[in-house]
């Protein structure tokens, strides 16, 4: 079940484009952790967006505002969720939806960063109680973890 941090740089993105890109995030996520397409599983999949401050962003230790129109993303995730080759898609979906949302006139550079946090198994509470890998499993429909119950 994604749950991501997104943190933008500072009038990167209007609403419509945070709204495209939430989608686009959303669905990435969920193909990576295997959430099938059905919204009673992907209603728990969160984006949570932060954007920084006008003169906040700084790259080459100058400002960058201009310059850039950044995503930033936490992400957390049960471990054995993930494997390599669907971070790394991951990964690509996460610059093409950054590139797509931003589509338009505006010539800032997209840059995207996502940090990964696996989970341990019993670390994660949720509504009041420790869920277990084979229960989130079970909750969020995942399709390629369908050993583990």
């Amino acid at each position: 079940m994604p749950l991501m941090r997104v943190v933008l740089t500072s009038g990167a993105f209007d609403d419509t484009q945070k709204a495209r890109l939430a989608a686009a995030l959303t669905e990435a996520a969920c193909r990576a952790e295997s959430v099938p397409d059905e919204p009673s599983r992907r209603m728990r999949a969160l984006v949570l967006f932060e954007e920084l401050s006008p003169n906040s962003f700084f790259s080459a230790g100058q400002p960058a505002d201009a310059a850039v129109a950044g995503v930033f993303i936490d992400w957390q995730v049960s471990t054995g969720v993930l494997d390599g080759a669907r971070k790394a898609r991951f990964a690509q979906d996460l610059q093409d939806a950054a590139v797509a949302a931003r589509a338009g006139d505006d010539t800032r550079l997209v840059v995207t960063s996502c940090v990964i946090h696996e989970i341990p198994e019993g670390q994660w509470a949720q509504n009041g109680a420790i869920r277990r890998l084979p229960e989130v499993a079970s909750l969020a429909g995942f399709e390629h973890l369908v050993s583990i119950r």
